[in-house]
């Protein structure tokens, strides 16, 4: 889940220092951009189509925001004194975990009509909310452990989807395919569940961790760690077929997918010099090339991408700040 993400990048920054060689990998073309220049930290950025949302601190508080790339508009989206992080978004509506009545809810605004509504009462957490078309799931408390549930924007009707007493959590969304982190083999699998059918699988055999997953399509990509360090994997539901997308000794992890194209963090360039360095880097699945996204020393964290537009924080300025690299024409590929 995203507030699992933070941990894991923030433990991930502090062992750069031991990561793995070096290797060079040919430059994405392209426009970088820094969206936002206020002062404060911004954080998890998630974009859909031109518009991108984050977390962000600028009020003393946590608030949401959005920007609208074509318009280069910027919206604050909610105002309340309390804490509401971890947006997503697809098209008009946006979510996210809200704790204004002492427990963590999950909340939505639907941009065409600017009404704000309470998904989830129940008094226990619900967290990590993502959303595809008119469906949203999240991570849910309420059992004394932590299970995926589902809510349907369009009917008002609340779903249950796992039932397992040990923990599943992190889901991600995208037509009828819910994917997860599922704790019930004693270590991190991936699962899946489709709506249609009902059916509960297991996505991953390998008996290490794999974690942080993302579905685009019948593509679902995560961060493994079956080869004694962190890298990416992807599985296509359609052929059943898994790829190791990374094999550069160093860490790569937090991947995200939009057709063709997936994206991570990663740490090959740390020189032992000065911790961190994080960059983002990029798979094109169309071609089979890697290419490297940033190039600045601090680091650059949480990636989205839709399309052609890539979104991360970035901490070059001694604060956390919304960045975007549209991908030019030499970089385009079909979805």
């Amino acid at each position: 889940m995203k507030l699992r993400k933070s941990t894991i990048i923030s433990f991930l920054i502090g062992l750069s220092l031991i990561s793995m060689g070096t290797a060079a990998a040919n430059m994405a073309e392209g426009i970088e951009k820094q969206i936002e220049s206020n002062g404060t930290g911004q954080w998890y950025p998630a974009i859909h189509e031109d518009r991108i949302v984050w977390t962000d601190t600028r009020n003393e508080t946590f608030d949401i925001y959005m920007y609208n790339l074509s318009s280069e508009e910027e919206v604050q989206i909610t105002s309340t004194p309390f804490i509401q992080m971890t947006p997503d978004i697809y098209e008009d509506i946006i979510v996210w975990e809200d704790n204004r009545n002492g427990d963590w809810d999950i909340y939505m605004y639907d941009l065409s009509s600017e009404l704000e509504m309470q998904i989830t009462v129940h008094p226990a957490d619900q967290r990590n909310p993502v959303i595809y078309e008119d469906r949203i799931v999240w991570t849910d408390m309420r059992n004394s452990n932590m299970d995926v549930y589902m809510y349907n924007v369009t009917t008002g009707e609340e779903t249950q989807i796992t039932t397992n007493e040990a923990d599943q959590w992190y889901p991600v969304i995208h037509g009828d395919t819910i994917v997860w982190e599922d704790a019930r083999n004693g270590s991190s699998s991936i699962y899946t569940y489709n709506i249609s059918s009902g059916e509960e699988s297991k996505l991953t055999q390998n008996e290490s961790e794999q974690y942080l997953p993302a579905i685009d399509g019948d593509r679902v990509v995560w961060t493994d760690y079956r080869n004694f360090n962190q890298d990416i994997y992807m599985y296509n539901l359609s052929s059943g077929e898994e790829m190791q997308v990374t094999t550069n000794g160093s860490w790569q992890v937090d991947p995200a997918i939009s057709g063709n194209r997936i994206v991570w963090i990663d740490d090959r360039n740390q020189d032992g010099d000065m911790p961190g360095n994080w960059d983002i880097y990029m798979h094109d699945l169309s071609t089979g090339e890697e290419l490297q996204v940033t190039v600045n020393v601090s680091n650059q964290v949480y990636p989205d991408i839709y399309g052609d537009s890539i979104v991360w924080t970035d901490m070059r300025n001694e604060e956390a700040i919304i960045y975007t690299f549209e991908l030019s024409a030499e970089d385009l590929s079909e979805a």
